[in-house]
């Protein structure tokens, strides 16, 4: 993965230190082609929309204040973007075929063996993201790329040699897991944040005589924000670019693989995700083809001596990705804030309505001959939500 440096652009970079308070990452899904009414308006609104991304994305540390010529192109496609309040949006230009800059990346982590197998061409990508330079790769080649990164993933969170993605249900929890590419893409390009803070060191300014002094800059940039904001803000030169991971290099990809597992420190671990889904299978998990891996677990499963308890446990998407013709994940985001200031039985309560179960159903798998006190929970929790969302 490549990441070209600042200075390039810019004499120095703001960062808010507090970003990552706001709210998780989200990608934004662009078309890479203008909306019939911007093209209209602007002739070069494709170059424009190009120019806006680049300098949206390289200024992410900044957070709350990112580049504004940037933000007025940019709302022309979404007009919500200066009300939103989480800063951490990343723009991903995409192509009709679906391609973007984030399939260049995971193909860059394949094995060795897949450019053979799949006959996918092993690219190094841009941390800004831009489609440059990718004319020649055909319609197929996100399609591709997805489907063998979740083979490499799974091979990674099923190591079992009679744990076959073909023996799963595609409908398994682990197999869905493994075969979500935007999931992947959301945690990897995430670590690419961090680590490029981690990784990279400011620009000699002495090697710069032209620029002008940081003390200035710093000054110009806090007389234009209030006073009590400046404390959460800083103005350094730009970092250095370079290289996060050499894609040529199996031991650099796999620890890029591993830590988008474990979390690298950065993100929370799927480890114990994994073990679960690895260790609590149910029927459903499988195929309905035989295999071996199968034969196991219903042994196990009818075994005489054999307890088993099963619970509903579900997790909230706190990666979200979305598209901008879409409702930019509102939806998804409110349902996650309002599951959070519920108990675990208005939890399971919303969970099974949500799935489409009934009051009768409800009430059945609780054990009760009527539904009338089903009934009057779902009648408190409609009220419990609609004073949290109003």
């Amino acid at each position: 993965m490549r990441v070209m440096s600042n200075a390039f652009f810019a004499q120095a970079e703001i960062v808010q230190s507090d970003r990552w308070d706001h709210g998780p990452l989200e990608l934004v899904f662009l078309s890479d082609a203008p909306s019939a009414a911007v093209a209209d308006r602007a002739p070069y609104s494709h170059l424009l929309n190009s120019y806006a991304v680049s300098k949206w994305n390289q200024s992410a540390a900044a957070g709350f204040a990112r580049d504004g010529e940037a933000m007025g192109i940019l709302k022309t496609e979404i007009p919500s973007l200066e009300r939103r309040k989480n800063p951490n949006i990343i723009m991903v230009p995409e192509r009709a075929d679906s391609l973007t800059e984030l399939d260049i990346m995971l193909a860059s982590l394949l094995p060795d063996s897949a450019p053979a197998k799949w006959q996918l061409p092993r690219l190094r990508a841009s941390m800004a993201l831009l489609l440059v330079g990718h004319r020649e790769l055909g319609s197929n080649f996100a399609a591709k790329t997805r489907a063998a990164f979740g083979e490499l993933i799974w091979h990674k969170l099923s190591p079992q040699s009679r744990a076959r993605q073909a023996a799963f249900s595609a409908q398994s929890s682990l197999r869905v897991l493994a075969g979500d590419p935007t999931f992947w893409m959301h945690r990897i390009y995430r670590l690419c944040l961090a680590w490029r803070e981690e990784f990279f060191t400011e620009v000699d300014e002495a090697a710069e005589p032209s620029w002008k002094p940081l003390d200035a800059l710093r000054q110009r940039f806090f007389d234009s924000i209030p006073e009590e904001d400046r404390e959460k803000f800083k103005v350094r030169r730009s970092l250095r670019g370079g290289e996060l991971w050499d894609e040529t290099d199996e031991e650099d990809r796999n620890e890029v693989i591993d830590a988008a597992i474990s979390g690298g420190g950065v993100l929370e671990s799927l480890d114990p995700v994994v073990e679960v889904l690895n260790t609590h299978r149910c029927h459903d998990d499988f195929a309905a083809r035989h295999s071996w891996i199968k034969e196991d677990f219903e042994r196990s499963f009818y075994s005489k001596r054999a307890k088993l308890k099963v619970d509903l446990v579900e997790t909230v998407d706190d990666a979200p990705v979305w598209a901008s013709a879409d409702n930019e994940g509102y939806e998804h985001v409110l349902f996650r804030d309002v599951l959070s200031f519920l108990d675990l039985r208005e939890k399971r309560l919303v969970l099974a309505l949500r799935s489409g179960r009934t009051v009768s159903d409800i009430a059945s798998q609780q054990g009760l001959s009527g539904h009338a006190s089903i009934s009057r929970k779902i009648k408190a929790l409609k009220q419990k939500v609609s004073r949290l969302i109003n």
